[in-house]
This record gives structure tokens, C-alpha cells and sequence, in this order.
């Protein structure tokens, strides 16, 4: 499966394929999506099925729509026939689920349930998704929150859709590696050494190495964060809020 997301996320968007490892130019301009989507700058209207449909066949992704329990149309989604994951619709404005200006992408993870303490080390980690672990035990999740209040280009609705792949692949690994006992790794300020290593790195020289992509940066954007809140939090210049312990009734 973990080759299935590699390959997917090559397809998706170029820069997918930079994270994953595939070299591309080390200079010049960012290399946006337009390699892989036609017309990545028109607008998706909403997250209807017959918007973002054609995206996803143009991607080679599979999928089919589908109607939920409770009446709820979503889309099944394959890649390579061997990661499965599902696109849903929400905030819809109009009759019958349609007009839905939001979206939700999850991936479900299904078989033993992951050690708590790894799947908050991964939400501590990368802030463009959320994991968690399902209620009754019998696995876990992985979803990425979407909103087109205004449309989407379909650029960004692939750059996004291949972020989330290149973390399920994370996610996937951190989850069949972990062990049942409590990690140290599970707050922010613990999961800073990824950042700070690569600080070290570029210091050194090394950042002529790293490609010159959208999807690299944001790749090193997912892991900066848990060093920004201890930088922020050792900061006088950081907006701050206070947390108010009620007293009484």
C-alpha cells in the first residue's frame, strides 16, 4: 500500500512526487500542479460529485459515488486498487446534498486499534490532517477538511488531495510500527527535532539539495510547526491567550 500512495501522489501532482523522492529541478520557479491537471487555475464551484469527479478521472483515480446510511451521498475512491479512501460532501447548500461548499477526505485505517500515544505524536506533528483512533477499537482514521465558500482552483484541490496521500503514507507507517507501550514522543515541544535537524542541514549548505516545489515546502511547513509553538511559546512577541479556571458556580 505504501508504494500504491508513492505511486498515486506522482500522479496527482508533481511536486506529490518530490516529497515522495522523485527528483525534479533543484532551481528556478516553484513547480506548481500544472504538470499533471489541466486548467489548475479555473474554479470547482463547489464539491458536488459532477465538479470534482472529472479531477479525480483526469488524476487516473478511481472512484464511484455512493450513498451512505443515512442518505448522504460521498465517493469511494481508489488508488491503484490498494489505498481506498473516501471523499464526503458537507456544508451543502442546496436540495438533496447538493451545492456543498465543504469537504472532508478520510482514510480508514481498519485492524488493531494504534497506540493512543502514536496517533497524538502524529496530530502533534502534521497540523494539516487529523487522526484518531475509532471508538470501538477497531482502528484508525486519517481526514483533511476542505471549504470552497467561494470555489477552489482545481490546482489546490490536487496539491491538497496529494498532500493528504503523502501523510496517509506517514500515517500508515507510524501505526504498523508502533508498539503498544507510551511513547516520550507525544507532545509538541518533543517533536521539534525533524525541523531543527534540517535548520542544521541548510546551515551546512544542504538546502541546494532540496527540490524547489510547492509541495516541498509545504512538506516542510507539515513538520516546522511543533518547533514554531516551542519558538513562540519561548517568545515575548507571541499572541497569547489565557486559559480561565472557573471557580464555583
Amino acid at each position: 500500500m505504501r508504494k500504491s500512495i508513492r505511486r498515486l501522489c506522482s500522479s496527482v501532482a508533481a511536486a506529490s512526487a518530490v516529497v515522495m523522492g522523485v527528483s525534479h529541478a533543484q532551481n528556478g520557479p516553484i513547480t506548481q500542479s500544472e504538470e499533471v491537471i489541466s486548467n489548475p487555475g479555473d474554479l470547482v464551484a463547489n464539491f458536488d460529485a459532477a465538479n470534482i469527479g472529472p479531477v479525480l478521472s483526469e488524476l487516473g483515480v478511481a472512484w464511484e459515488q455512493r450513498t451512505d446510511d443515512q442518505g448522504r451521498p460521498f465517493i469511494a475512491a481508489t488508488a491503484n486498487n490498494e489505498f481506498y479512501f473516501n471523499i464526503i460532501p458537507t456544508a451543502c447548500l442546496g436540495p438533496n446534498n447538493t451545492g456543498c461548499v465543504g469537504l472532508n477526505v478520510l482514510g480508514l485505517f481498519i485492524g488493531p486499534s494504534p497506540n493512543l500515544q502514536t496517533v497524538s505524536a502524529f496530530n502533534q506533528k502534521y497540523f494539516f490532517t487529523s487522526a484518531g483512533v475509532l471508538s470501538d477499537g477497531s482502528g484508525a482514521y486519517l481526514s483533511r477538511y476542505e471549504i470552497a465558500d467561494y470555489g477552489i482552483p482545481r490546482g489546490n484541490f490536487v496539491s491538497s488531495l496529494g498532500s493528504f496521500l503523502y501523510l496517509a503514507n506517514e500515517f500508515q507507517a507510524e501505526i504498523h510500527s508502533a508498539t503498544r507501550t507510551v511513547s516520550l514522543e507525544g507532545f509538541a515541544d518533543d517533536m521539534a527535532s525533524d525541523a531543527l535537524n534540517r535548520r542544521a542541514s541548510e546551515k551546512m549548505g544542504a538546502h541546494i539539495q532540496s527540490p524547489n516545489t510547492a509541495s516541498a515546502k509545504h512538506r516542510a511547513g507539515f513538520e516546522e510547526t511543533p518547533l514554531l509553538i516551542r519558538e513562540l511559546v519561548a517568545s515575548d512577541q507571541a499572541a497569547r491567550n489565557k486559559i480561565q479556571n472557573k471557580v464555583g458556580n
